[in-house]
């Protein structure tokens, strides 16, 4: 794997080609198919992982056996950092949702890479701090606001973290599954169907194939409404 490679990574932006050539020694890649487990909750976690390709979805399970979706992640991020810092067991399943590639790296090796480099150690931080942000916004959201307004804050959060604003009013961003959402914000699919499609006649939004487009105006109604 060349060192250049690690560029593409936000993680690696700052470093110099010496030490993109220490990481990329000890890096491995590894392939998984869609529905895959990478590892399971409760499990000991010895290594930490970047998407190179693919999607996951982060999940726990309800105590009534329901699957709860914390976050999908795709290219540029990364995941298990938790396990190798706090040498406690995974805190959550890690599943593909389409076929993934992974850059992984061993727990001694990644505990050296941030030892030696204050600029990632402080992007992991960051990350780390932004998804606790995340939960607790979203556990104020399922204890305080109705379904619309959980789907609402949904939405505005997905633009935010990965929309795409076009020239035509327009935010794109990447349709997760009715379900997928619904376990994600405490509810059925069939509301969730039921809700993107009032939303649909309401030409707030647009759905084809795999992408969602958000009428700017539509993210402003939503943030008045919250």
């Amino acid at each position: 794997m060349q060192p250049s490679f690690f560029r593409k990574f936000p993680l690696f932006a700052d470093l110099d080609d010496r030490e993109l050539a220490s990481i990329a020694a000890v890096a491995k890649t590894r392939r998984y198919a869609k529905d895959d487990v990478v590892f399971h909750a409760d499990e000991s976690g010895d290594v930490f992982c970047l998407i190179r390709e693919g999607q996951v979805k982060v999940t726990m399970i309800s105590p009534e056996g329901k699957e709860i979706i914390l976050s999908l992640l795709g290219p540029g991020d990364f995941f298990g950092e938790m396990a190798l810092l706090d040498d406690e067991p995974r805190s959550a399943t890690v599943m593909a949702t389409e076929p993934l590639e992974l850059v992984t790296i061993w727990r001694s090796d990644f505990l050296q890479i941030l030892a030696e480099n204050f600029s990632i150690a402080k992007k992991v931080l960051a990350e780390i701090s932004r998804r606790l942000r995340n939960a607790s916004n979203r556990i104020e959201s399922l204890a305080t606001m109705d379904v619309y307004g959980r789907l609402a804050r949904f939405f505005l959060d997905l633009a935010k973290d990965q929309g795409k604003v076009l020239d035509n009013g327009y935010v794109a961003v990447t349709r997760p599954t009715h379900q997928s959402i619904a376990n994600m914000i405490g509810t059925s699919r069939e509301t969730v169907s039921r809700l993107i499609h009032d939303l649909m006649r309401q030409n707030l939004l647009l759905s084809e194939g795999k992408t969602i487009y958000l009428r700017k105006t539509a993210l402003d109604q939503f943030r008045s409404e919250l």
